[in-house]
């Protein structure tokens, strides 16, 4: 065969290929695309269910039980979620591994040792009978998606190489291991602070805990850090990378709103990746009636309104995890207790790792829980109240059939993790706080180190009574906030330890609900996304009085810095003084750090910020107490020389002008997909990049870790934010509203994949709509679910 017909046939091969590959992709992003009209049959319904959808693919069920809604809304998250559903239950099962191989071995691990997979079995025997009839009917309607589909699947599901096993209750009861995990799970920062007790010392350490720790007898203070030993570095970068899951509820009375009724807002500051969290959905049958979002994988409105009641939930931040040290036997089958061995528990495990051979090892547990290790090798036990059994839908069910805010309480007083702040409001304009979750009765100390597992009086005694907890009904100013704030009424008789968020989020919203009396929804709309920060303003308000102190005269680059934050609203907008702002927080924080030597993250590092600037670390971090008379000149040089280099930064990135410098170039949302990391397909996943306004500590939250970029400039991936944004009218639905911050689908070639993104980064809200007329008027398509 002569060159020219090597070259031609080669390229016919190519050519081939290349056409092969063209019609492999058409058909793989065409794969597994939502019904949203016609006819579907669904095995197991008593009477056939309509479905209704509107503009931005929301479905309005109409069902005639509250079984049969169940079956509908299991088929339609798996029509637009079956890939996060799968994702989802095989991260609590420990399973993920089968299909993503090692990299997902060590996770399957941890989750094997933390006992999700026996936490999830204990929660289904402990459901009452309705809720397990209306997990029975969801899965159901899952399956029949299943099995209708075959294999037309999406293409998320076609790149993990699997065909979904039927679904079952315990996989819906894996959303609430997984949400249990996210808002709950915190002993990291017991060992971050035991690590301070090690490097500074006890009094040092409890100036950057920010709480004294004198319910800790000083000799178990002592152990802890001498068992510590030195972090190693990869600890202090993970501890640095932590941030809050944070959100903002609040309600106003019907006396301070335009139409009468209660308002409830509610903003819950979760991971702002795609597909979005929630799914949106409106229900209606004759015992169960609903509208707001869901979670894929459970059968319940869980953030909405029911015909006379609205709800919304911030995390508490309340600690309800707490760390035990081990001293074990030498084969390291048995742990100290009072002087004497208690066998631990032994189970075996075994994880599936594709391409690889399977993980063998023991799962051990105590009497108080899993018994882990950490980096640096110290064995210790863990108690968490996500280990606790009880029936974690019986409340959301009664909370859509409530009839007004004083039932609300005997239904939140039976849920008990993760704990969150329930805010809510009704019909008549009542609105009401109460806490959903219980607090924690401590043998010793407060939650805020670990304490030593052999010594028996330390360990938990149980649940505290549901009284032991913050709420208020009625309040007489007709408005109610929380904002991961602390919440501790001020005569409590019972402990409350959280790791709250500062009050300045909480106070802004309060100053901005009080400025008028009458309020509408959108109005409310409007306060989601107000971007300033008043902790912003409090810092820069300490740095002015700072330079006013008498000392050297002020670097040029430091007034320039001064004059253009003295000038500044706090608005952390795209562009001015908000970009001068985040680059001088970054070098206060440079300059913390290396006083401290501290990796500082949420919920200290905010705090200690502001307390360095107003001197409350000046002994022992920035002077000895010999030095102390030079602390505040010291103080005042660093800060202002921290001052000087961000705005010098500043003009280098940006120009010498202001008013053009770019916050929203340095402080940037990528949504991300678990599988947009897979070479060429995972692109179809991505969403872009979008420059976004707020901070951690404005009402409008956009938040994650900073890091140096490429150019040495600091910058934010933003991780965190408004997972879903909404405000109910409570008597009137149809004037409320919402809006996601990606779309209702999970398929990437779908519509309604992102596309509300543009009216949520714009801070638009959509309507929800509540009223036949309405729907009605909304809908674009049809779909029948047929009984058979």
């Amino acid at each position: 065969m002569n060159a020219r017909k090597l070259v031609r046939g080669t390229a016919w091969a190519v050519a081939i290929a290349a056409v092969a590959s063209a019609a492999a992709f058409v058909w793989w992003r065409s794969s597994g695309r939502p019904q949203r009209e016609g006819e579907a049959r669904l095995a197991g319904l008593g009477a056939d269910v309509d479905v209704r959808f509107d503009e931005a693919g929301v479905p309005h069920v109409r069902a005639a039980s509250v079984e049969d809604a169940a079956r509908a809304l299991g088929w339609l998250h798996a029509n637009d979620r079956m890939g996060q559903m799968e994702l989802l239950r095989r991260y609590a099962q420990g399973r993920l591994a089968e299909i993503v191989g090692p990299a997902a071995a060590r996770s399957d691990r941890n989750v094997r040792e933390l006992r999700y997979p026996q936490t999830v079995e204990a929660l289904e025997a402990a459901l009452g009978e309705e809720s397990r009839a209306v997990l029975a009917a969801y899965a159901q309607g899952v399956n029949a998606w299943l099995e209708q589909r075959g294999g037309d699947l999406p293409p998320d599901v076609l790149l993990l190489r699997v065909r979904p096993a039927p679904w079952t209750p315990r996989d819906s009861l894996c959303v609430q291991m997984r949400m249990s995990q996210m808002l709950s799970y915190s002993v990291g920062r017991e060992f971050t602070r035991t690590r301070w007790l090690h490097e500074h010392g006890e009094r040092s350490a409890q100036i950057l805990i920010g709480a004294r720790l004198d319910d800790v007898p000083s000799a178990t203070l002592a152990e802890l850090a001498q068992r510590w030993g030195a972090a190693s570095e990869a600890q202090r970068a993970e501890a640095a990378k932590q941030t809050s899951n944070g959100s903002n509820n609040w309600a106003v009375a019907g006396a301070r709103s335009a139409s009468g009724h209660a308002l409830v807002a509610n903003d819950p500051h979760l991971s702002l990746g795609l597909p979005s969290l929630w799914f949106q959905a409106q229900i209606r049958s004759p015992d169960y009636e609903a509208a707001g979002f869901t979670i894929p994988g459970l059968p319940v409105v869980v953030i909405g309104q029911g015909p006379r009641v609205a709800w919304g939930f911030t995390n508490t931040e309340l600690d309800v995890c707490d760390a035990f040290l081990e001293t074990l036997s030498e084969d390291g089958r048995s742990v100290r207790r009072d002087g004497a061995w208690s066998a631990v528990r032994v189970q075996p495990e075994r994880v599936v790792v594709r391409g690889e051979a399977d993980l063998e090892f023991d799962a051990l547990s105590t009497e108080i829980g899993p018994l882990l290790t950490t980096a640096n090798g110290l064995r210790y036990s863990v108690a968490w109240t996500g280990h606790q059994a009880f029936d974690p839908l019986r409340t959301f069910l009664g909370l859509a059939r409530a009839s007004d805010v004083d039932a609300v309480p005997a239904l939140a007083r039976d849920f008990l993790g993760p704990p969150q702040n329930l805010v809510c409001g009704d019909a008549s304009g009542a609105i009401a706080y109460v806490l959903l979750g219980r607090n924690v009765e401590r043998g010793a100390g407060s939650g805020r180190v670990p304490l030593l597992a052999e010594n028996t009086a330390h360990h938990w005694r149980g649940l505290r009574p549901y009284e032991h907890a913050p709420s208020s009904i009625r309040p007489a100013d007709g408005q109610l906030v929380t904002a991961n704030n602390d919440l501790r009424p001020a005569l409590a008789d019972y402990p409350f330890p959280q790791d709250a968020a500062s009050e300045h989020r909480a106070r802004r919203i309060a100053e901005r609900l009080a400025e008028q009396e009458r309020w509408d929804a959108p109005a409310l709309g409007a306060l989601q996304v107000d971007s300033v920060s008043l902790y912003a303003l409090e810092l820069v308000a300490a740095v002015v009085e700072l330079a006013s102190v008498p000392g050297p005269p002020l670097p040029d680059d430091a007034e320039r810095a001064l004059a253009g934050l003295r000038a500044w609203d706090g608005e952390m907008s795209l562009r001015g003084p908000s970009a001068l702002y985040f680059l001088f927080e970054a070098q206060l924080d440079t300059w913390i750090g290396e006083a401290t030597r501290a990796a500082l993250a949420f919920p200290e590092r905010d705090r200690v910020r502001l307390e360095a600037l107003l001197g409350r670390l000046d002994e022992p971090f920035l002077a000895s107490r010999e030095q102390s008379a030079q602390a505040l000149g010291l103080r005042r040089t660093q800060v202002l020389e921290a001052l000087a280099r961000a705005w010098r930064e500043g003009v280098q990135l940006f120009g010498p002008e202001l008013s053009q410098w770019s916050y929203g170039a340095r402080h940037v949302w990528r949504p991300e997909h678990p599988l947009a990391s897979i070479p060429l397909l995972g692109r179809a996943f991505e969403a872009g990049e979008h420059p976004v306004p707020g901070s951690g500590t404005s009402p409008c939250v956009f938040s994650g870790p900073r890091q140096r970029s490429e150019d040495g400039a600091p910058r934010v991936a933003v991780e965190h934010g408004a997972s879903l944004r909404f405000v109910a009218d409570c008597g009137a639905p149809d004037a409320s509203l919402a809006v996601l911050p990606g779309g209702q689908s999970g398929h990437p070639f779908d519509p309604h994949y992102a596309d509300q993104t543009p009216a949520y980064l714009a801070g638009e809200l959509r309507a929800v709509r509540w009223s036949e007329g309405a729907i009605e008027a909304a809908t674009r398509t049809r779909l029948r679910l047929l009984a058979r």
